[in-house]
Order: structure tokens, then C-alpha cells, then sequence
């Protein structure tokens, strides 16, 4: 590293080498960083990147003959494909090589001999509303090298929108420097070179709420569009959605704007700008006024913004003059850090990515305060710069691994919880059930029967961690993709030894739905390591025998992704195979011995 890097940009360079400690070679480097960024600045989980699918986690086309693209994923109508370089494979001429090589495949496809599953991030190209293209490196770009590839860049995304008229086209140059401002944006900080900044709007009517701290007012399409325009650049980090492209929400904003604009104050809900401070209104003739406004971040409304600007810049300056029109914007003085609150609530009925609302959940914020109890650290989101060391609960270390360092990431829990407490291993399959906004989200998060004890969440997820690490599941592709399924059998199981106990009635049939009393005696289960261990060793058995099985076999075949999505719950016949090869490893457990390691006595 030969550039100069500042003390944002020095510790996030120290933690991709921690990551990367143990790769032995250039290659096994590289990969770790791609898995890196998939983890840290994509907020994948292993799952999601052990399907190797494009639509429900990460297809991973890293290696020879890869056309350049390491790995790529669809999420929001959007799909993403990702380059990766770390230390000496980046260069000048390896991102400039990048754009071009990204650019012909876009326009014409895969080379002859280059993998086959480069066709299927083609086929994804018609497929999705927009294209976001990545170059991410752990080094830093010298100034001359970030004007030289900006121009490139630029260059690259108009002759790409030229042919892409209906899609939305965006390519992102990450260094090291652009990993921090990333990592920023997505945890909704406002950069520290933009705390200062100000910017003035032209209000047409406005009016002041009675605390003082908010201004509602119309504004004029394209008083709008030039307040963008002169600062585009810094208006949406605090945006969880961003900008999503032309999707149909943002064509039916571009028809409004050309074909009605006089109607945009009727149909269109507005935009909510969150700032530092505002000035007061200085009186314009005709009864317009201006104010200044100190940091501000488009909260909501994003779309509309970013689709109203877009359709501006496109028009001739007699155009852009003559254009007619009015928005209703509400502008809010952060006085009581309100931020992510009025991010959260003004997105609530719009298209916006579950897993980014993880963050603004209070329920999700109060277990991570629960898991420091535990002396866990739950990560909501893996860009949070957390430097606390995390002991653990020592009696529970059994569990993990060696390296292990007590940090939980809440998808995988999330997952977990899905797997264990909701024995539904083939819903937590898809990450996009469960977060919010998901088919399964309010079953899992509701005021009804969803446990705030942080041993609901961290016992799956021990199980989860104790078959990948510690059985070795993580070594073998089946047992690895299998591995939602092996925490489901071995929570089934347990509940079948409450249900012979009578702690459980037989009508309930998930785990969440158990007396209070059944998370202590569980508890008494998981600080026994060596019973625990015979349990988990008993599930592992049981996992194998459901393979063996050669109704399993059929139903499997030569699919096994489509088998543990669907099958696993939804097939009876595959439901009542677990359910005997469990029933039959029960009949070698001893019963009394059970009753006494949770300590039940009638």
C-alpha cells in the first residue's frame, strides 16, 4: 500500500487483512477478499452465497475464464456484478480493462469458452429494471488515476444508458477510500464532507410547524431539479433504498412529469428532506421565499427526486425554463437525532429492501442490547464498526469454534430462529421470506409469540455454528446446504422428548409456541456440553438416514436445492420420513436420563 491512507481507511484496510490472514497464496487472497465484500459490504450471509444462485443469494463465476466477473446477485429488480481485486492484482489498466470487458457483455454476452454461468448473468440483464456494476479493491486510487478512470467511467454509463434506454446503469469504482464512504452510506451516516455543506430552495408557499423544526411547502419541478442537480452527489446517503432505477414506479413518475406535470401536486406523495438546520425564509417577489439548508439528505421520495432531475437534465434550456409543475416537500431540523426513525417510517409503504429495515427495527436493537448480556455482539449490519472484544457465554463455547469471536450476524440468526424455534428449515432457506416485508417476517416478528430472551436466538444459531464448524458440514456440499434442515431435525427432536414428558402439548407444533418454563430447561440441555453433544450427534445421524432413505432418493434426485426449499415442508411424504427417523433415534434415548439433565420433576 503505497498511498497515504487516513484513519477511516487505515482500520478498514487492517480488518481485510485480518480477514484475509490465512490465505497461503495470491489466489486463495483474492477469493477471500471477494467473500470479503460479499459478507461486509453486501450484508450476504454463507447461505445466501453457498446457493450459488443469482435470484435467491450469490452466483459465484470467480476463476479462469470469468469474463471479469466474480460474482453477481438480483435483489430489488437490480441486478449487481461485482469485480474484486486485492493488493497487487489491481492496476490502472486492470479497471480500465474491466470497464471495457463489463461493457461488451452487457452489449453482445459471454465470449466462446468463457463459463457457462455467464449466461445466466446475461439472461438476468433483460430480466432486471437496473444494472449496478462494481470494481472494488483494497487499494487506493492516486488522484490522477480517480480523474483518469472517472472520465472512463463516465464515458462507460452514457454509452451503456445509450443502449439500455430503459434501464437504469450505474458503476461504482470502490478503493479503499470508496469502501469507507460505502460503508457510511449504507449505515445511513451523513459523511463528514458534507456536515457542513449547504444548500439553497426555492420555495413557492410554505408554512412552519408549531415546533419550529419543520417546513412544509410546494416547490417548483424545477427549482427542484437545479437543487439536485448542484448537489446530487450527496443528497441520498441517508437513503436506505438509493436511487432502484426505472422501474415501473419510475416510469409512471417520468409520464406524469412530461405528459401532466400540473398533476404532480395531486398524484405524488412528495419528498422529506432531513437536515442539520434551516435558515429562515428570505421573502422572493411574488411571494416565493429562499432558505439555506445545512446538510440535507432526501430521506423519502428518493425515486421521485432522482426521476424528476433525470427528466430535467434530458430537456433543452428552453425546456428546462418553461417546465411547469409543483411538489409538496417537507423539510425536518434533526434536532433529537430523528434520522433513522423518519427513514423508517416514511419508507413503510414503499418498495423498500427488507434487509435494509433490520436496522431500523426496535425489536432487532433491543436483542442486540440483550446479546451484550451474553457477552455477544449481534450484528445487524456487519459494516458497524463495533471494536469491543465479546467473551461469550464460556459455558456455551462448546458450540463454536476455535477462531470463533462472538460476534452473531442477524440474518444467520435470523435464519436459525426460523430453522429451530419455528421448525420451518425450508422458508429460512430463502433470507427473503424472513426479513421485513417477507412472506414469513410477521410470524416470526409479531407482538404475539415472538420471545425476547436472547436464548431463542442464540441456541439455533449455536446449532447452526456446532454442525458447519465443529461436525464439519462446512467440508461437504450436500451436508452444507442441508444445514438449516440438521438445526430443524434436531429442534423436532427435542420437542418430541418434551412432548413424551408432557412439557408440550402435542397440538403445538412450534417451538415458540411452548410454556415459558421449556427456554429454562432448554437452557439445562445446552450447559450440559457432553449430553448436548450427543443430541447434536443423534440429529447428525438422523440427517444421514433421511438420505439413505430411498424415498429421500427419489424425491432428490439430481436437485437437491429444489428438494430442500419445498420438499423438506411442504411434501408429506418427505415430512413423515423425518418424522420416523427421528421417532426411531428416540427410542434410544433414555428418558429418565433426559428428565434429569433438564431438571424436571412432576
Amino acid at each position: 500500500m503505497s498511498q497515504i491512507l487516513n484513519k477511516e481507511e487505515e482500520y478498514q484496510y487492517k480488518q481485510i487483512e485480518e480477514v484475509i490472514a490465512d490465505a497461503s497464496c495470491s489466489t486463495e487472497k483474492g477469493a477471500e477478499f471477494l467473500k470479503w465484500c460479499l459478507y461486509y459490504l453486501f450484508e450476504k450471509t454463507e447461505s445466501e452465497i453457498e446457493t450459488n444462485e443469482i435470484d435467491d443469494g450469490v452466483l459465484i463465476t470467480d476463476g479462469a475464464n470469468d469474463g471479469n466477473i466474480d460474482a453477481s446477485f438480483c435483489e430489488n429488480e437490480t441486478l449487481h456484478i461485482i469485480q474484486t481485486k486485492y493488493g497487487t492484482a489491481h492496476s490502472y489498466e486492470a479497471m480500465n480493462t474491466y470497464l471495457t470487458d463489463i461493457k461488451n457483455f452487457l452489449l453482445n454476452g459471454p465470449m466462446l469458452g468463457q463459463k457457462a454461468e455467464l449466461n445466466i448473468v446475461y439472461d438476468n440483464v433483460d430480466l432486471c429494471d437496473e444494472i449496478i456494476i462494481y470494481y472494488i479493491t483494497n487499494s487506493k486510487l492516486t488522484s490522477s488515476e480517480d480523474i483518469k478512470i472517472q472520465n472512463i467511467l463516465s464515458n462507460t454509463e452514457s454509452e451503456l444508458s445509450k443502449e439500455f434506454t430503459n434501464k437504469s446503469i450505474r458503476v461504482r469504482i470502490l478503493d479503499i477510500k470508496g469502501i469507507v464512504e460505502y460503508i457510511e452510506e449504507a449505515l445511513n451516516n451523513v459523511p463528514k464532507k458534507i456536515k457542513n455543506k449547504s444548500c439553497r430552495l426555492v420555495l413557492e408557499k410554505y408554512f412552519r410547524s408549531r415546533e419550529n423544526d419543520t417546513i412544509i411547502t410546494e416547490v417548483s419541478l424545477k427549482s427542484l431539479a437545479m437543487f439536485i442537480k448542484k448537489d446530487k452527489n450527496y443528497l441520498f446517503y441517508s437513503n436506505i433504498r438509493n436511487f432502484l432505477g426505472k422501474n415501473r414506479v419510475n416510469k409512471a413518475i417520468a409520464t406524469t412529469y412530461t405528459e401532466s406535470p400540473k398533476s404532480f401536486w395531486y398524484f405524488n406523495n412528495g419528498i422529506t428532506i432531513v437536515c442539520d438546520d434551516f435558515s429562515d425564509p428570505v421573502e422572493l417577489k411574488g411571494g416565493a421565499a429562499t432558505i439555506s439548508i445545512k446538510a440535507p439528505q432526501i430521506v423519502n421520495g428518493c425515486q421521485t427526486a432522482s426521476t424528476i432531475f433525470s427528466e430535467w437534465d434530458k430537456q433543452s434550456p428552453d425546456e428546462k425554463n418553461k417546465q411547469e409543475g409543483t411538489i409538496l416537500v417537507k423539510i425536518i431540523k434533526d434536532t433529537n437525532n430523528k434520522r433513522k426513525d423518519i427513514t423508517r417510517y416514511t419508507n413503510s409503504q414503499t418498495a423498500v429492501s427488507g434487509k435494509d429495515f433490520f436496522a431500523l427495527e426496535d425489536f432487532q436493537q433491543a436483542l442486540k442490547r440483550k446479546f451484550v448480556d451474553l457477552e455477544y455482539r449481534y450484528e445487524i449490519q456487519r459494516k458497524e464498526n463495533d471494536k469491543r472484544k465479546y467473551k461469550g457465554t464460556k459455558i456455551y463455547s462448546y458450540l463454536f469454534s476455535k477462531g470463533f469471536k462472538n460476534i452473531l450476524f442477524a440474518k444467520d440468526v435470523t435464519q436459525a430462529f426460523a430453522a429451530g424455534m419455528h421448525l420451518k428449515p425450508a422458508k429460512a432457506k430463502n433470507i427473503g421470506n424472513l426479513v421485513p416485508g417477507g412472506q414469513y417476517y410477521d410470524a416470526l416478528f409479531n407482538d404475539i409469540n415472538t420471545p425476547v430472551d436472547p436464548r431463542y436466538y442464540l441456541f439455533p444459531y449455536g446449532v447452526m455454528m456446532y454442525s458447519k464448524d465443529v461436525i464439519g458440514y462446512k467440508n461437504d456440499a450436500r451436508l452444507k446446504a442441508s444445514n438449516l434442515l440438521y438445526i430443524s431435525i434436531y429442534f423436532k427432536m427435542i420437542m418430541k422428548l418434551f412432548n413424551k414428558l408432557g412439557l408440550i402439548d402435542n397440538e403445538i407444533n412450534i417451538f415458540v409456541d411452548a410454556p415459558n418454563e421449556c427456554i429454562e430447561y432448554l437452557d439445562n440441555i445446552f450447559k450440559q456440553s457432553a449430553y448436548n453433544i450427543r443430541l447434536l450427534k443423534i440429529a447428525d445421524r438422523i440427517l444421514n438416514n433421511v438420505y439413505k432413505d430411498s424415498g429421500i432418493k427419489k424425491k432428490v434426485q439430481d436437485n437437491l436445492p429444489r428438494f430442500l426449499k419445498s420438499s423438506i415442508e411442504n411434501d408429506l411424504e418427505v415430512v413423515s420420513i423425518i418424522n420416523d427417523k427421528i421417532f426411531d433415534e428416540l427410542e434410544e434415548i433414555d428418558l429418565m436420563e433426559f428428565r434429569t439433565i433438564i431438571g424436571y420433576s412432576e
